[in-house]
């Protein structure tokens, strides 16, 4: 009798276990879409963006390459979901996600947030990844416009753009949409679906994860990467503000200094969404980079 009791016991354990699992998982923030096969090639979209944005990548290497192609509640959708630090949460969902399904010699891709999550992840699991490559993505994107702010300094700023996103109405929310995008796409038959994927964001969780990128400095830990890193940066949409190539280059090198194998390269004239705006450029470079041994 005892025995049975304690099967029984061992068993009902187990279901709550299993059912804790199930319910984690339903909850996860991180979604995943694959295409194609061959090597696994993950793609993680920006802020306010949703994987759409990577159609002309994923036609490109599908053929090549597994595509996960990375969703996030949230962006470019109306879900919600509640965490204590949004970024830090992706990050380690990336990671179990790629250990979980044992995915090997994984190509890890990233633009804008997209890319600061990437190297964040390369950082954190440095024997996970093959190859990054972060598109326009930085350790610490605000001090490219403002060199020497801070996570401290940036806090206040942060929770002012914040208050800001959150309380405008809807009409002034898409007018504010559209004037960013122009100032990240040159090219302006691709601005439109951009706009829109801001527009049926989650305001609440895209407000927080600007928070975020503002009072989260990733710098300290580059020198943990193990894994070649491509760096892709743009600086044509910051010439009217006084800024040259050779400043932003600058940045992005120094910034990405602690990284042991790295190679940055800066756009002539593409804007944020480089892939968008030169695409020939930006192709030439993930294709070397990809084929380099």
């Amino acid at each position: 009798m005892k025995k049975l009791f304690l099967k029984l016991q061992t068993a009902l354990l187990s279901m709550v276990v299993l059912m804790m699992a199930m319910e984690g998982k339903s909850e996860n923030i991180l979604s995943t879409t694959i295409v194609g096969k061959g090597q696994p090639m993950i793609l993680i979209h920006g802020m306010s963006c949703s994987a759409d944005v990577w159609n002309e990548v994923t036609e490109h290497y599908k053929n090549e390459y597994e595509i996960h192609l990375v969703t996030l509640k949230g962006f470019g959708n109306r879900e919600s979901v509640e965490s204590e630090h949004f970024l830090k949460e992706v990050r380690n969902e990336l990671i179990d996600y790629v250990k979980s399904n044992q995915l090997k010699n994984t190509v890890l891709i990233g633009h804008s947030m997209g890319g600061f999550l990437s190297l964040w992840a390369a950082a954190e699991a440095p024997d996970l990844f093959s190859k990054v490559i972060s598109v326009d993505g930085i350790p610490y994107f605000p001090a490219v416009q403002m060199p020497g702010l801070t996570p401290e300094r940036a806090q206040s700023m942060a929770q002012q753009m914040q208050s800001n996103m959150k309380n405008v109405s809807e009409e002034a929310f898409t007018q504010q949409q559209k004037m960013i995008i122009a100032g990240m796409i040159a090219t302006p038959e691709k601005r439109e679906q951009v706009v829109e994927m801001g527009i049926n964001s989650n305001r609440t969780v895209i407000t927080q994860a600007y928070g975020e990128m503002y009072t989260t400095d990733i710098r300290p830990d580059m020198n943990k990467i193990k894994s070649p890193v491509l760096v892709l940066g743009a600086w044509a949409a910051y010439e009217q503000y006084g800024s040259t190539k050779a400043a932003v280059e600058n940045n992005y090198k120094s910034q990405c200094k602690d990284i042991e194998n790295v190679k940055v390269a800066v756009a002539d004239e593409a804007y944020h969404f480089i892939f968008y705006d030169e695409p020939e450029w930006f192709f030439d470079q993930v294709d070397s980079f990809l084929a380099a041994k």
